[in-house]
């Protein structure tokens, strides 16, 4: 048996252990008064940018400004000099930096220095336990289109409603030429899987960035970016194409999937500002915040006005630097949030909403507007379904969340700036709105709609290539059917096409013909109070385009 005496201390010593082992660093946000005595200056953009930085700002005659100035590194080292601190993140934007510390003597002592303009907890009382990474719902791929199955495989459907094939196959566009940054949780196992192989024989990655930890591996940290990158820049033969499969990329890692906190918005900004200086052109965000591990941080509806939260803020700043930041809408539709996300109230940014592949809002996707009153979504693309690479990363699955309909209009937006290098980020941006379904009539659900890009490619002024195809047949859904049909099709220069419905023994139950639009990739969605009246079972479609293109395609009645 032990002397009392010496359990005692033992004791007193195993509590504080323990107790030092329970006390984690916290984050604070730092931001300084000036940069008057930094040693960069804004006529010598080279010491801080990259040439494409440069060119893209030169492009559309956006100057380097103060803001674009590194943070000054005399204070940086005099802050650091003050404590025991660890330097986390810097900003030039908003001329700040993260620090962390158990210092807690030192800390009260930064608001007192004269180059301190402001100082906040970014993760106070962080716990020491860690949520568990959500999951995400998977559906079985469906609806191939049997003229592009070779192609696109089941991932045609998502690509065509935005008539993304047509800058494809008849643009030659495929983000030749663009650079894309991914900011994201991780790419696990975006290095190894086949499905990025051609993108890593081109040396398609042309950077990566931990911001959560610098000595971690991007590529050993979650598969949700992994997940989302496969949207964009996935490639396997007659299962999936993504929407931009030729443009390089910027993997950055600013999400902390296991926790909620605003340093990870600060984290954000560490990453689009490193996007910016390479030299992106595209940014896709597929991260939202409102709600944090500790509620006192949490965001209020008031405050999505674009203006208020530093991550809203910074997207702003993007967009202003001549990017086009791409963000997801949210997933909040069902629960007693209900609205968007930050940075998705950001102003002049394309936040994303989801639809499924007939063209419905999700019922997830988060709704408008900002709380200023601005159309939010800006627009939707498919959500509920995408087709991608799932959770294991081995699979093509259709997967849920406005975190893959963004990825999806991302890889376009790269595409159609790809054919107007010219335009500015605000030009195409507008294009896009203009472009979609709901443009005259957008509501807080779809936005302005699904957009069309090879109408925003026309509206920036490019030729209209597809006035030299004939007309084609290229999906019927769905299947099975109730009571519509949708006709995916391409009609040259006919206005019409002529249908009809055959049951087994061959019978004409249904005729019609219906109204298209010339010279255009369109979806005729036919509505006929006739198809919810036939008995289930099989049927044939018969479907002929001016007497120079037809398909017969069997059709099954569900209840």
């Amino acid at each position: 048996m032990l002397h009392t005496r010496a359990v005692t201390v033992l004791l007193c010593s195993a509590i504080a252990s323990l107790a030092n082992a329970q006390i984690a660093p916290a984050t604070y946000w730092v931001q300084f008064t000036d940069k008057s005595n930094t040693p960069f200056n804004i006529t010598e953009p080279s010491a801080f940018l990259s040439q494409r930085s440069i060119d893209r700002r030169t492009a559309q005659g956006i100057p380097v400004d103060e803001m674009d100035l590194p943070v000054d590194p005399a204070y940086i080292s005099a802050l650091l000099a003050a404590g025991q601190f660890q330097l986390h993140t810097t900003s030039k934007w908003f001329n700040a930096v993260t620090i962390r510390s158990t210092d807690t003597l030192a800390l009260d002592t930064i608001a007192l220095l004269p180059f301190v303009a402001d100082m906040r907890n970014m993760d106070p009382n962080k716990p020491g336990s860690r949520r568990a990474p959500e999951k995400m719902p998977t559906i079985e791929p469906s609806g191939k289109s049997s003229f592009y199955n070779g192609i696109y495989g089941a991932s045609f459907r998502q690509i065509a409603m935005m008539n993304g094939h047509l800058l494809h196959t008849l643009a030659n566009a495929r983000g030749e030429g663009m650079l894309i940054g991914v900011l994201d949780g991780g790419f696990d196992a975006a290095d190894s899987l086949d499905a990025f192989a051609e993108l890593r024989a081109r040396n398609g990655i042309r950077a990566t960035l931990d911001v959560v930890c610098p000595n971690c591996d991007v590529f050993q940290e979650h598969w949700h970016g992994r997940s989302v990158l496969s949207m964009m820049a996935g490639k396997l033969p007659g299962e999936m194409l993504g929407s931009a499969p030729n443009a390089d990329y910027v993997l950055m890692r600013t999400e902390d999937v296991y926790t909620e906190y605003p340093v990870e918005e600060e984290n954000w900004i560490r990453g689009a500002e490193f996007a910016d200086s390479i030299g992106c052109d595209v940014l896709n965000t597929s991260l939202g915040y409102t709600q944090f591990d500790d509620s006192t941080m949490d965001h209020t509806y008031a405050d999505l006005d674009g203006a208020t939260i530093r991550i809203s803020i910074a997207a702003g700043i993007a967009s202003r630097k001549g990017m086009i930041p791409v963000q997801s809408a949210g997933n909040s539709g069902f629960s007693n949030w209900r609205y968007i996300s930050a940075a998705a109230d950001a102003i002049d940014i394309l936040s994303v909403g989801a639809v499924d592949v007939n063209r419905q809002v999700a019922g997830f996707s988060s709704r408008g507007p900002s709380a200023d009153g601005r159309v939010k979504p800006d627009v939707s693309a498919v959500g509920s379904g995408t087709i991608g690479l799932g959770i294991d990363g081995l699979r093509v699955e259709g997967i849920s969340g406005t975190s893959f309909s963004s990825p999806l209009t991302c890889g376009l937006v790269a595409c159609l700036w790809q054919l107007h290098r010219q335009k500015s980020a605000h030009e195409v941006m507008n294009a896009i709105r203009r472009s979609a379904s709901h443009f005259d009539s957008p509501n807080d659900s779809i936005g302005y709609g699904i957009p069309d890009f090879w109408r925003a490619h026309l509206l920036l002024g490019g030729d209209d290539l597809t006035a030299l195809q004939a007309p084609q047949f290229f999906n019927v859904y769905p299947v099975p059917f109730t009571d519509h049909l949708n006709i995916e099709l391409f009609a040259g220069e006919e206005n019409t096409i002529d249908l009809e419905l055959w049951d087994v023994l061959g019978r004409t139950v249904l005729s019609r013909t219906l109204q298209v639009e010339p010279r255009v990739y369109q979806q005729v969605h036919m509505e006929d109070a006739r198809l919810s009246l036939l008995p289930n079972g099989s049927y044939t479609m018969h479907a002929i385009i001016g007497g120079r293109a037809e398909i017969t395609q069997r059709l099954v009645k569900a209840p």
